[in-house]
């Protein structure tokens, strides 16, 4: 790293400020169907990303290469592009601190289980789905992602940070059939550690989800009282997290602008970040920019409390970055982004919620289609309809439509059952009301 420096060093021009991240991954990508292997993928890559900065003018360039010369070259474009980028008072340094060695959840054990286990792993999975319930009869896939991630970051002000980490996904896609109809549904998770991969329970989920809705009923368009289940939830939440992004804030593209200390939601909503989390997916000591990670509140009891910041966007709205800068990779400039983003759960148990006349809604489809900035949706959607408590019938392929704004204003009752999906995460919710158009 003191070698790479050096070369940076040799390279910048007299004035210049540079940050430079550098980052060594590892994936291998694990898929089963029909209880045999079906894909075994691995990848590997290095690479770096160096930014330039001079009269809030900056430029950015990355390469593969990591030898002097192409790493020169490198710090020649990047500089080449700061001198033709306009000014713009978003464009400065990061955090000065150096952190040395940063601790994070690093799983040493399961990257040193053999592969052969990790193929018996997944596989077991798909006959534990057939052993829940005869009218699962296939499994249509299961993935399972390991990736190993050693990042290390330093600017010319003083920041130096370099950690590594393990990162686990897990997907499981099921099909179940009676009398002569079919369903699919898919299950998510992620973790930091293999071992600690909810394996049982996303088999339960995705095996409950495709039988929920087999043999649907016709359905009249209604409104009525909704369940959002635990995942639907957390993928509402995800698809409209922008809303809270300090990109978003600077480029007007969120209803949320100017509503700080207002109350926006139903008082029984609390939207939480928090890159601190225990175990969380992208729980980190500090962001890519070398702010620390914290907690933040960003819907307190309905009050929308404020946005989440890079060092630009902090800039460019006058707040101060909150540890939220995070990059894809070292090809892509740090964005504002969401840690670990969660609804925080309540008391109720989702029977509790179930009580009455109520839409569970285990699936939605099409949140690619959402407008985040006017909080607009209209998505298909599958479940089960419960009269007094009881479930009635399935529904498959109707649609619900309305606002998100609507929607967590609603919101009557939040669930004990908080689940992540990755990164995001959300116990099941009560609706009021919402149109389900059959």
């Amino acid at each position: 790293m003191e070698k790479i420096r050096a070369w940076i060093e040799e390279a910048i021009s007299p004035g210049y400020e540079y940050e430079v991240y550098m980052e060594h991954r590892k994936k291998t990508t694990l898929e089963s169907a029909d209880e045999s292997l079906e894909n075994l993928l691995r990848a590997e890559e290095a690479g770096i990303g160096i930014r330039v900065f001079k009269d809030r003018k900056m430029g950015f360039s990355y390469t593969t290469d990591l030898d002097k010369e192409a790493i020169k070259e490198c710090v020649k474009v990047a500089t080449q592009v700061c001198d033709i980028t306009p000014e713009d008072y978003g464009f400065s340094l990061g955090a000065c601190q150096d952190f040395g060695n940063l601790e994070t959840y690093y799983d040493k054990e399961g990257l040193k289980r053999p592969l052969e286990e990790k193929i018996d792993l997944i596989i077991s999975l798909e006959r534990r789905a057939k052993e829940l319930d005869p009218r699962v009869k296939g499994v249509r896939k299961v993935s399972l992602k390991e990736t190993e991630l050693e990042v290390v970051c330093f600017n010319s002000c003083g920041l130096f940070y370099e950690y590594r980490g393990t990162w686990y996904t897990l997907i499981m896609a099921v099909l179940a059939e009676e009398g002569g109809d079919s369903s699919i549904s898919y299950e998510y998770s992620g973790n930091r550690f293999l071992s600690d991969l909810p394996f049982e329970k996303l088999v339960e989920d995705v095996v409950f989800k495709a039988t929920a809705s087999l043999n649907p009923s016709q359905m009249e368009t209604i409104k009525m009282p909704a369940v959002f289940f635990r995942e639907a939830s957390a993928m509402l939440l995800e698809a409209f997290s922008t809303l809270f992004l300090g990109d978003a804030l600077v480029k007007g593209k969120t209803f949320l602008r100017g509503k700080e200390g207002t109350e926006v939601f139903s008082q029984k909503l609390t939207i939480v970040d928090d890159g601190t989390l225990n175990g969380g997916f992208m729980s980190l000591p500090v962001d890519a920019e070398g702010y620390t990670m914290s907690r933040k509140v960003l819907v307190d009891e309905g009050v929308f409390k404020g946005f989440l910041h890079s060092t630009y966007t902090a800039l460019r709205s006058g707040a101060k970055p909150t540890g939220n800068s995070v990059r894809e990779s070292f090809r892509s400039l740090p964005l504002s982004g969401i840690t670990n983003l969660y609804i925080d759960p309540g008391e109720k148990s989702l029977e509790d919620l179930l009580q009455g006349d109520v839409f569970l809604i285990t699936d939605l489809m099409g949140l690619h289609t959402v407008d985040p900035v006017s909080g607009d949706f209209s998505l298909g959607a599958s479940g089960i309809i419960y009269k007094g408590g009881r479930r009635l019938k399935g529904v498959r392929g109707v649609v619900i439509g309305g606002n998100i704004r609507d929607i967590w204003s609603s919101v009557i009752e939040v669930g004990n059952d908080l689940r992540f999906y990755g990164n995001v995460g959300s116990p099941s919710i009560l609706v009021e009301n919402i149109t389900v158009g059959g």
